[in-house]
């Protein structure tokens, strides 16, 4: 479903490798019906689809680094979401979103854009990566390798430190000027030495970023519903260890892997650590001087970690077929 007027929505992922965005209307049938947006980039008949699900309050824009990175790769296509309730899609009802639902949401997505084979490398972040798993419990049969990137099972609850709350609360109310705001979110994202290094002759990192998180940090289109559901799923997430292992089972001989940043401050790296235990044949990968947003951080290191998944995913499904 392409949508009149679409071209203008706000995005800053790479215009020149776009092959396709739209509006998907999902959970037909289903109670507070609503419509997913999504952008393809690359090759819409690619053999290697690549899935990127972002984390709590952040837009598709999030991944730009990696779309514009495998969205020029031959025989790849990239597909990036505005999760429910944030960016370019809708909110619907006020409500508790759960990562189940969310999970079910990426389904009729993907199920609308007919992908449907065994072609799929998924990625998710932190809230992504919980989607994520109940999304490898919806459609294994779909998946040649899965990545799960600062993120947790939730079978233990870590409260959040005061500060991340109260970052929370200055994004809720869009209280006080857009640099204390923003630099408060870096802070909780990022290392303090990444953030202090000069890019140039009097320019750091956190200046750097200003600029970048500018261009879809005050999105009008964030309304609070949307803010609080999602909240609520990161909140009360929990994948069961039964189901852990279900997944780890029903996907294979698919790559499996669990990604963190050891200088993560909002997810510990003991939960990546955890979550990999419960989930045989999985491989942990911890990435250092890393905050939690590993992907805007490390760009290249990154990307080259995700061009080694998706290889030993398909390699996978080779030895499989000899």
């Amino acid at each position: 479903m392409q949508s009149k007027g679409l071209s203008t929505f706000p995005t800053i992922l790479d215009p020149t490798t776009c092959a396709k965005k739209g509006l998907c209307p999902i959970n037909r049938g289903r109670e507070q019906p609503r419509n997913l947006y999504y952008e393809i980039h690359g090759d819409l008949a690619a053999s290697n689809r690549i899935v990127l699900i972002m984390g709590l309050l952040l837009t598709c824009s999030a991944w730009s680094e990696q779309v514009a990175h495998f969205g020029k790769k031959p025989d790849h296509a990239v597909l990036a979401i505005d999760n429910r309730g944030i960016g370019n899609s809708d909110c619907g009802p006020w409500g508790i979103y759960r990562t189940t639902e969310m999970a079910q949401d990426i389904k009729d997505l993907l199920d609308h854009l007919g992908w449907t084979d065994r072609s799929l490398h998924l990625f998710g972040v932190s809230l992504g990566g919980m989607q994520l798993q109940n999304l490898c419990l919806l459609i294994p049969e779909r998946i040649k390798s899965t990545s799960f990137v600062s993120t947790r099972c939730g079978s233990v609850f870590d409260l959040p430190s005061m500060r991340a709350i109260a970052t929370l609360l200055d994004i809720i109310r869009r209280k006080g000027p857009y640099e204390r705001r923003v630099d408060q979110l870096f802070e909780l994202l990022y290392p303090d030495n990444y953030l202090n290094e000069l890019v140039s002759p009097g320019k750091t990192r956190r200046d750097e970023l200003r600029n970048y998180f500018r261009t879809w940090f005050d999105n009008p289109q964030f309304p609070l519903a949307g803010i609080i559901g999602q909240f609520c799923a990161v909140t009360f997430h929990h994948c069961s260890d039964s189901d852990l292992r279900r997944i780890a089972e029903e996907v294979y001989p698919a790559k499996i892997a669990v990604i963190c940043g050891n200088r993560d401050q909002l997810i510990p790296p003991m939960r990546s650590s955890e979550l990999s235990s419960k989930m045989y044949g999985s491989e942990l990968v911890l990435m250092q001087n890393a905050g939690h947003l590993i992907g805007t951080q490390i760009t290249d290191q990154f990307n080259q970690l995700m061009e080694r998944i998706i290889r030993e995913g398909n390699q996978a499904f080779e030895t499989k077929k000899q």
